[in-house]
């Protein structure tokens, strides 16, 4: 009798799983195919689609650390196994052990790759996701001489930021190409730096435990500003986090309280719309056209679903119509990837390939 009390309880504890609640959590990952946000939770993962109203498992899949949505699978440390899984099914497709891993902590990524920090070693480590079913791994950095934490990818520069553990902490870009190194900022005056990850105009936002802040830097990290502060604000410990293109809000993983917290920094949807000024963009025919009444400079930038800049130009256009080709840019964009553009006027559109205006 037992066992069937068992099933019945486990049956009945599955039928209200979309009940549950975050409890200890490290990591979050916004995944844009499915509008979407990943929170590590124990050893489980947890999905909400409304930012923190409700919450499902997302099947058995495991998750104590850093987590990334990419190339169809979502890739995720647990307990220092990266493992691959379905996107849509939650399926395990593949597991990869490091050999002499100490403590896997962060990850960034950009298509067929990820890039892991060691928080015990001080390694960094590229692991070849190509094949997700027979992942394959080598050391990128042998020794930074850091505690490594979070990392994230700027595809456009080709380099990896890394932020680090302890008092007054460093961030260090790592060349993607050669394994060399820099601190690009010795020390932050921050304590404890946890996440890093970048948003649609190529900025990054890093968490610290000491003070619990989200900084946010510019590209070339000469400056930086305090865009979210303290508990009042939902920060406590604030560990991983994912900045979401799509809706333009910053997820975080409070280590402190278990919750993850979400700040809107200016939503925007395909054609963003903000003043009655009329400038015009839309995607038709592989190409994108513009509309201005006057002269001036349009910027354009293509983004990855990773939220990896992977171009960007400055286009000097007559007022009137114009049709940009891709072929003219010499992009090939997915259907998954965002473009960015601000007019001459400084109105700003976000596009998706394939997407015709309605």
């Amino acid at each position: 009798m037992k066992p069937i009390i068992l099933i019945a309880f486990a049956a009945f504890f599955h039928s209200i799983s979309w009940a549950q609640t975050p409890g200890n959590i490290e990591s979050v990952e916004y995944d844009s195919s499915a509008n979407r946000w990943f929170i590590s939770n124990n050893n489980s993962i947890l999905v909400t689609s409304d930012v923190g109203d409700s919450y499902e498992y997302f099947g058995n899949a495991i998750a104590t650390h850093g987590m990334e949505a990419i190339d169809g699978h979502l890739f995720a440390i647990g307990n220092n196994v990266i493992r691959a899984y379905d996107l849509n099914t939650a399926e395990l497709v593949g597991s990869l052990s490091i050999s002499g891993a100490g403590f896997l902590n962060g990850m960034g990524s950009r298509s067929g790759e990820l890039i892991v920090s060691d928080f015990s070693t001080g390694k960094l480590h590229r692991i070849d996701t190509s094949d997700p079913t027979a992942m394959s791994s080598e050391v990128l950095v042998a020794a930074t001489g850091t505690t490594p934490n979070g990392v994230t990818i700027d595809e456009a520069n080709n380099r990896a930021l890394v932020v680090n553990w302890g008092n007054n902490a460093s961030i260090i870009s790592v060349d993607l190409e050669t394994g060399e190194f820099s601190f690009i900022v010795p020390n932050t005056g921050l304590g404890n730096l946890d996440g890093i990850d970048m948003d649609g105009q190529g900025r990054f936002y890093v968490s610290s435990w000491s003070p619990a802040r989200i900084t946010r830097y510019t590209n070339d990290f000469s400056s930086s500003e305090t865009v979210v502060q303290g508990a009042s604000s939902g920060l406590a410990n604030p560990a991983d986090i994912s900045y979401s293109l799509q809706n333009d809000t910053l997820g975080v993983a409070n280590s402190g309280n278990g919750t993850p917290s979400f700040h809107d920094f200016g939503s925007s949807n395909d054609l963003s719309e903000i003043d009655p000024k009329p400038e015009k963009a839309h995607w038709e025919a592989n190409a994108i056209h513009l509309l201005s009444p006057m002269p001036g400079v349009w910027n354009l930038a293509i983004w990855n679903t990773a939220g990896q800049l992977k171009d960007e130009r400055s286009i000097d256009l007559s007022a009137g119509n114009a049709s940009i080709s891709m072929e003219q840019l010499g992009w090939e964009p997915l259907h998954s990837d965002l473009i960015q553009i601000l007019s001459p006027l400084g109105r700003p559109f976000v596009l998706r390939p394939g997407q015709h205006r309605p």
